[in-house]
C-alpha cells in the first residue's frame, strides 16, 4: 500500500507551514518537526505530563514541542510551556493551572520561535 500521509486537511497544513518556515529560517528543527508530523496518526508521539515535568527540569527556559498529543498523566509542580499539536482536555487544564503555557504548533511558527528556544520532545 501507498503511503499518502496525512489526511486531514488542518495538518496538512501545519506541515507546510512548518516546512516553509524551516527553508525561510534554515533551522533543521523545523524539519525534523515536519518529519515528525508526517507520520500517520498512530506513530505520532503521546507524552506524558510527568515526562514533561521531568524534561523542564533539565531544559529551563525552553518551550517543549511535542510533534503529536499531550496527555494528563501526572501532576505539574512548576509552569511548562509546551507547544503540540493537541492535548487532552485534562492535560491542558493542568498546565494552564500551573500559570504555564499549552501553545499549539501553528503558534510557534507564527511567533517565529528560534529553534535554540526549542526542544523536540518524543
Amino acid at each position: 500500500m501507498k503511503r499518502t500521509g496525512p489526511t486531514k486537511t488542518s495538518t496538512r497544513e501545519l506541515i507546510v507551514k512548518l516546512d516553509k518556515h524551516r527553508k525561510a529560517s534554515n533551522e533543521n528543527a523545523y524539519g525534523v518537526l515536519t518529519a515528525l508530523m508526517g507520520v500517520s496518526t498512530r506513530e505520532r508521539a503521546e507524552v506524558s505530563l510527568a515526562h514533561l515535568e521531568k524534561m523542564s527540569t533539565l531544559y529551563k527556559d525552553k518551550i517543549l514541542v511535542v510533534a503529536g498529543k499531550v496527555l494528563s498523566k501526572g501532576e505539574l509542580s512548576a509552569p511548562l510551556h509546551v507547544a503540540a499539536y493537541a492535548y487532552s482536555e485534562t492535560a491542558k487544564k493542568k498546565i494552564l493551572a500551573a500559570k504555564g503555557k499549552a501553545m499549539t504548533l501553528n503558534e510557534i511558527v507564527e511567533q517565529k520561535v528560534p529553534a535554540s528556544k526549542m526542544i523536540l520532545v518524543k
